[in-house]
């Protein structure tokens, strides 16, 4: 969001104002170029791939083609159709550059050797059924890539990758070529037939739509009452930027815990991204977000009063794995559900790969719905065989795939539906199939194989899927014929994104020790994934009881939405049933009942025009948080500082 605002707020308005004149452009460029080139030549050791080089060596370069074309009458500024294809590249990166794929996969194809010690025992017990191809061995329990070279005078030892990523980048691509194909197919029966509400690119389609070549400023920030908006989180944000920078300033507490007995406390944090995006969808699915997530909180108490103790080792657990259980089932059957209700649509999707009549209409998609499902089923063949070469039995991968997509398209409608920009899985594919179905099922080489799929199917709070499936809501805004290209830009991201990022965290892994930057990636997700292999191996059979509570969250989700559709007066969705036992909900759940109770306010006493017309506080809301902290990144990264959270969950 904050490259994008820079670019639609920044960069388009700079191109359009200079190319109204050439000589303005010419200059404009003579004194950023000038600038540049003294930069360089005064300051040594400069890094040619630094994000700032990088930054002022495109402005240099996009002037210079501004200046060309103003010559002829045009300018470098992105018309609406451009803008879209750049956002949604913008969105597959994001999903792919940090918790998504990029930050997870080196330390954790590495942290074998690094955190295997004589007591775990790890090197006797898992390597000789780990799937070696996949791992990284530097001889010296890659030590250098964890603590840094140093001032030792060596070089990196890069070329050891090489062979294991490519081996990765098989499976990835199956995978993502599934996402991408799955989120095509859904996208007209959630876009056009049940017309969710698809929060998260709200603000984007209203900057898109508000690009006008015969004015310079966007449409979109001319609009007061979003800059009315943005003023409450820049206002915010900027004083615990300056406090934690200066020091004496005063900060506003945005979060109180209240003890509620058992070990349980119910915590509330005002996120302004948060309540910006529930504002934007319906208050029954507000309320049901914020509902559940307080039912989530009393059986947590009763769990506790009751010592049902936690006996599986779940990623991301809160209280009783049971609970995880539970909302698996209830996601399982959301996802059930909502297939069938599209089942008209499929069934003509269907028809168009086969080519027969009654087929669905494809001219107005990114793809064919031949190539989508056929890029489904392909990606899918490419995953089971990808599993059976390493060892893991048919049916086992089958079943992992299918439940693992299912989990994705769960959690991808829930984001378009609720508006939850951080939301994660009640339980992990990987944690099912080890915990649940047990080694005794999978056998010791797919427990072990099963146990490295945390790289990117454990921490689900950004994915392709939900991400593409988002942005193929822009496309609305596109003509037919340039839909294609959306396509292959995201492919083109994709690689973009995974090459840049990889080389990005490998390069400062290896300077600095990856154990200097980020404990969770580099100490503790590795660690989970050995130990989750390790304890997977013990002899254990099928988690009957986890299944039943499993039972129970899918039978409480058909009956909620049965209720639903039995009765018009019930006022809570069930989509917040699913995903009430992961701990984000006990961050975010205050946000979502602030905006639930402010809307509901308003449509009571304002009506409908009132809450269009506020729509744009809290978009402001959205966009101030995102200028606040895009600024806040920025001076850290000139002044070299750390730890400084302006905002977060």
């Amino acid at each position: 969001m904050f490259v994008f605002v820079v670019l639609v707020l920044g960069l388009n308005t700079l191109y359009r104002w200079t190319a109204r004149c050439v000589w303005v452009s010419t200059l404009v460029f003579v004194a950023i170029t000038a600038a540049f080139v003294d930069h360089c030549l005064q300051t040594p050791n400069l890094s040619p791939m630094a994000p700032g080089m990088l930054f002022v060596a495109f402005l240099c370069v996009s002037m210079m083609a501004n200046t060309i074309m103003a010559t002829r009458g045009g300018s470098l500024g992105l018309n609406n159709s451009e803008l879209i294809v750049v956002y949604i590249m913008l969105l597959v990166v994001a999903s792919l550059a940090t918790m998504g794929l990029c930050e997870t996969i080196l330390p954790a194809i590495s942290g074998l050797f690094y955190y295997a010690t004589p007591e775990n025992k790890w090197l006797e017990q898992l390597l000789p059924i780990m799937p070696q191809p996949l791992l990284v061995d530097d001889g010296a329990e890659n030590a250098l890539f964890f603590e840094g070279i140093g001032p030792l005078a060596i070089e990196a030892p890069y070329s050891i990758w090489i062979r294991p990523l490519l081996l990765w980048s098989v499976f990835l691509l199956g995978l993502y070529v599934s996402m991408i194909s799955i989120a095509v197919i859904l996208r007209r029966q959630w876009v056009e037939r049940e017309r969710l509400a698809y929060p998260l690119v709200q603000a984007a389609q209203l900057m898109i739509s508000g690009e006008d070549e015969n004015r310079l400023l966007n449409r979109f920030f001319r609009n007061k009452t979003m800059w009315t908006g943005a003023s409450v989180s820049i206002t915010v944000g900027l004083l615990r930027m300056i406090n934690f920078h200066v020091g004496g300033f005063p900060v506003f507490i945005l979060a109180w815990t209240l003890p509620l007995g058992y070990g349980q406390g119910l915590t509330m944090k005002v996120l302004f991204d948060i309540i910006g995006f529930s504002y934007l969808i319906g208050p029954e699915i507000a309320a049901g977000v914020w509902v559940f997530s307080l039912l989530a909180k009393a059986e947590r108490m009763a769990f506790s009063a009751y010592a049902v103790s936690q006996e599986q080792v779940v990623f991301g657990i809160v209280g009783s794995e049971l609970l995880h259980y539970q909302g698996l089932g209830a996601l399982l059957v959301f996802v059930g559900i909502g297939l069938w209700v599209g089942r008209e649509h499929l069934h003509k999707v269907w028809l168009a790969f086969l080519g027969r009549e009654g087929a669905a209409r494809d001219d107005d998609e990114i793809m064919s719905y031949r190539g989508a499902v056929a890029g489904t089923l392909g990606g899918i063949l490419v995953m089971l065989v990808w599993f059976a070469w390493l060892g893991v039995p048919i049916w086992a991968g089958l079943v992992f795939i299918i439940l693992a997509l299912a989990i994705f398209i769960g959690i991808a409608r829930i984001v378009a539906e609720a508006g939850m920009p951080t939301v994660i899985t009640p339980m992990t594919a990987p944690d099912f199939m080890v915990f649940g179905l047990g080694s005794n099922l999978l056998g010791p080489s797919a427990t072990a194989t099963m146990a490295t799929t945390y790289v990117w199917a454990a921490d689900i709070r950004v994915f392709l899927l939900g991400m593409v499936a988002n942005g193929l809501k822009l496309i609305e805004g596109m003509d037919k014929r340039s839909r294609r290209l959306v396509f292959w830009s995201i492919l083109l991201a994709i690689f973009l994104g995974i090459t840049a990022s990889l080389w990005t965290v490998m390069d400062f892994a290896y300077k600095g020790g990856g154990v200097n930057t980020s404990l969770w990636f580099f100490r503790n997700m590795p660690i989970r994934i050995y130990q989750t292999a390790a304890i997977g191996l013990e002899s254990n059979g099928v988690y009957w009881l986890g299944m039943q509570f499993m039972g129970l969250g899918a039978a409480g989700m058909l009956l909620l939405m049965w209720v639903r559709q039995r009765f018009l007066w019930w006022p809570l969705h069930p989509i917040g049933f699913p995903i009430m036992t992961n701990w984000l909900m006990e961050q975010v759940w205050f946000s979502v009942f602030l905006a639930w109770l402010i809307k509901v306010t308003i449509l009571r006493y304002g009506g409908a025009t009132l809450f269009v017309r506020s729509r744009y506080f809290f978009l402001g809301l959205l966009v101030g948080q995102a200028l606040t902290a895009g600024l806040s990144l920025t001076i850290d990264y000139v002044t070299g500082s750390v730890g400084n959270y302006v905002f977060g969950v």
